[in-house]
């Protein structure tokens, strides 16, 4: 499951209409699709299901709607799990991305950009992730090496949902100047690079990177 779609808004101005239909896409949705793999499949054959939410443990300040929305879902997987673990050995956990560089970001408002683009200090990482890192994630929990992992939540952001913050203000802190990071960035294309790791310069802007995580433009290897 990963369909879903959101807008920001201060919930002093969210409207019930609005709050209605992002609840209704996000966890109606899930629970839609969840209950039709199960009648049509599952539940006589067994399988697993992964759903993308969304870090909701602190809360998401502009985004309640689609923040209660997806902490419904990870209770909603957590239930499943429970429930339909008899079945065949369903196994139902959800994935949850912290700031991933994507080729999304391209359609966003400048000012959001600029906003994005000095946010990754407050990664431990100093850094977003990548597409190819989330697929990885999911790939795991639907093989047969995450075979006795049932009803989680799988944190897939680099400790950001850790971090309180920097008080002093100091990105450098975080981000030391020159520093690389290692990142994850698909499937190797060639011996000299057998785990597809990549070492990136520390990002200063979100354009920077989409330079740089050449993954997000072009799909998944997995």
């Amino acid at each position: 499951n990963n369909a879903g779609g959101q807008f920001m808004s201060p919930a002093s101005q969210l409207t019930s209409k609005g709050f209605s239909t992002v609840v209704d896409l996000n966890l109606n949705g899930t629970f839609n699709m969840c209950k039709a793999a199960f009648d049509g499949y599952m539940g006589e054959h067994g399988g697993q299901i992964v759903t993308i939410v969304a870090e909701t443990r602190n809360g998401i300040p502009r985004a309640m709607h689609t923040g209660g929305a997806r902490a419904g879902i990870i209770n909603m997987t957590k239930t499943l799990a429970i429930e339909w673990g008899p079945y065949n050995g369903i196994r139902v956990n959800c994935v949850a991305p912290g700031l991933i560089i994507s080729s999304g970001m391209k359609n966003y408002h400048e000012t959001m950009v600029d906003l994005l683009a000095y946010s990754h200090w407050m990664n431990p990482t100093s850094r977003y992730g990548t597409e190819s890192e989330m697929s990885a994630a999911v790939a795991f929990l639907l093989s047969p090496a995450a075979s006795y992992i049932n009803g989680v939540n799988l944190e897939v952001d680099g400790g950001s949902s850790l971090s309180k913050g920097n008080p002093e203000g100091d990105e450098l802190k975080y981000n030391p100047e020159g520093s690389r990071h290692p990142a994850y960035i698909g499937w190797p294309e060639g011996a000299d690079n057998v785990h597809g790791i990549k070492h990136v310069d520390a990002p200063d802007k979100i354009n920077d990177l989409l330079n740089k995580y050449k993954a997000i433009e072009r799909n998944s290897k997995i």
